[in-house]
């Protein structure tokens, strides 16, 4: 019997659902279902290989699955998928979660009928759906321990959106003479598009003003733990589910990183060692990641991507913040790398310090030191 090919998507940030989803479905329907998520374990950045694939699971789905939330449902992506699975006539099924009910669903995808995820009854209509194409019973599972996963699954969800609220107002200006910058980045990701990024950073900054680039654990503990590093800009893989940040090369099949040992720094260990380095600001601009967001607020400001953006509109983006963090506050640096580039970045401020801040580089007398060619 030919599987029954189901599209799920969802947002990057939403991947723990997304799994949960897939193994019930998998292991429920015992195989007879082949369920394509739109994400992976480590954000990789858009191309054409992902597209191509994405475009693929499309053509091939008898079922498209969407996880609605208050923020999913305005996402670009999250249109681009459902408008390509309505061309093409299949069932479209849109899965409430995180505060958002079936009855509150935008146009168009109120169109069609939604479910709530976080109910018993809700799940089982999910099922009844997927098995009548396959002329099945639907399966006598638990639909209450299931529901009970996904509510589960909503208030982590919750907690960490509620520390990464966007702050906003007009705070007094903390300034930071001449800042230490450290870059964070894998061999890897350069070959994805980003070397320039990190050159980019390293520029805006005169040569005597202490920033470097580090591509390994190690180095990022030693450095962090030794010194003082205002702003910490990463571009790297991290991983939407665990907020662990990627050193070693990433299977952008699967998301899974190859070979052993497997170089990678955890959320916790980075928002410690950013506290004894009494970072300022981190800078992510290789993906979205509320969970490591969620982290680092507690001891620092963090911007970073709130949607997929490409290497080419990410590195207009860096290159406009840089060039005017230089002189100006952090919040018109924001601004105007927002209207420069049209990049969906965010601003998080520190739990316990909502300051506006301003990087001042001050020339010595005499000028600048002529950098070695």
């Amino acid at each position: 019997m030919e599987k029954l090919s189901i599209f799920l998507s969802h947002l990057t940030v939403e991947s723990r659902l997304a799994d949960i989803l897939k193994a019930h479905l998998t292991q429920d329907f015992i195989g007879l279902v082949d369920v394509f998520v739109s994400s992976d374990r480590t954000s990789i950045p858009v191309g054409a290989k992902w597209l191509a694939e994405v475009t693929s699971a499309l053509d091939k789905a008898s079922i498209h699955l969407v996880l609605c939330s208050p923020d999913s449902v305005t996402r670009p992506w999250i249109q681009f998928e459902a408008g390509a699975a309505q061309i093409r006539g299949i069932p479209i099924i849109p899965i409430c979660h995180s505060g958002l009910a079936a009855a509150q669903l935008p146009v168009p995808l109120s169109v069609w009928e939604g479910i709530e995820a976080a109910t018993a009854d809700g799940i089982r209509k999910l099922y009844d759906s997927i098995a009548a194409p396959l002329g099945s019973n639907t399966p006598g599972i638990n639909f209450e321990a299931y529901a009970a996963e996904v509510v589960a699954f909503e208030k982590v969800y919750r907690a960490n959106r509620a520390s990464t609220i966007e702050t906003s107002g007009d705070p007094t200006i903390e300034v930071i003479q001449n800042p230490r910058v450290i870059c964070v980045s894998s061999q890897q990701f350069f070959k994805l598009g980003f070397e320039n990024q990190i050159q980019i950073v390293l520029e805006a900054f005169p040569a005597n003003i202490a920033h470097e680039r580090v591509f390994t654990s190690a180095d990022l503990r030693d450095r962090l733990s030794h010194g003082r590093f205002d702003i910490v800009h990463i571009a790297a893989f991290v991983c939407p589910r665990t907020g662990d940040l990627y050193f070693s090369e990433v299977d952008t099949q699967t998301g899974k990183a190859t070979g052993t040992p497997v170089d990678k720094m955890s959320a916790e260990a980075l928002c410690l060692l950013l506290k004894m380095a009494q970072t300022k600001l981190v800078v992510i601009t290789s993906c979205e990641s509320l969970v490591m967001a969620a982290n680092l607020v507690a001891v620092t400001n963090v911007v970073a991507t709130s949607d997929m953006i490409s290497p080419q509109m990410m590195a207009v983006w860096v290159e406009s913040f840089y060039k005017i963090l230089q002189s100006q506050p952090l919040s018109q640096a924001l601004d105007f790398a927002a209207m420069e580039s049209r990049a969906p970045m965010r601003y998080y401020g520190r739990q316990t310090q909502q300051d506006e801040m301003l990087f001042k580089v001050e020339s010595p007398k005499g000028g600048w030191p002529t950098q070695p060619t």
